[in-house]
């Protein structure tokens, strides 16, 4: 069974790109923007979370916050996709991303980094557990 991503992206093109480029390796679910992305989330957990960093309304980090906070959720890895750097200038106690990718990326090292961080989140999970 292929693990699930939700690929929250406010530009048409670059979802479908993404759903397209990782449909081969993973169930793709999308949302143009963050308030659908976190609704989609909570109704539908995804294995890993896949998000843009600029998008009106919710921005992604505000999205991982968000995530973060909700105990359902509190484990989902969370790969911010951008045009940009990260922000320098974030309170070093908010939540981060468990990647961030900067535009462009080869869909190789994309994929690559979206099977890290599930096998972290596996390997984190059953330490949580008492399995390892």
């Amino acid at each position: 069974m292929k693990p699930k991503v939700l690929i929250v992206e406010n530009s048409w093109t670059m979802r479908e790109t993404l759903r397209l480029l990782l449909s081969g390796e993973f169930d793709c679910m999308v949302a143009p923007d963050g308030e659908a992305g976190l609704a989609h989330a909570l109704a539908e957990p995804p294995d890993v979370l896949l998000s843009d960093v600029n998008m009106e309304g919710i921005d992604g980090y505000e999205l991982c916050r968000r995530v973060r906070a909700e105990p359902s959720l509190v484990h989902l890895p969370v790969v911010f996709v951008s045009g940009y750097p990260p922000r320098a200038d974030l309170d070093p106690t908010q939540p981060r991303p468990d990647a961030y990718l900067v535009k462009p990326v080869k869909p190789p090292h994309l994929i690559a980094q979206l099977h890290a961080v599930l096998q972290r989140t596996r390997v984190d999970t059953a330490k949580a557990a008492g399995e390892g």
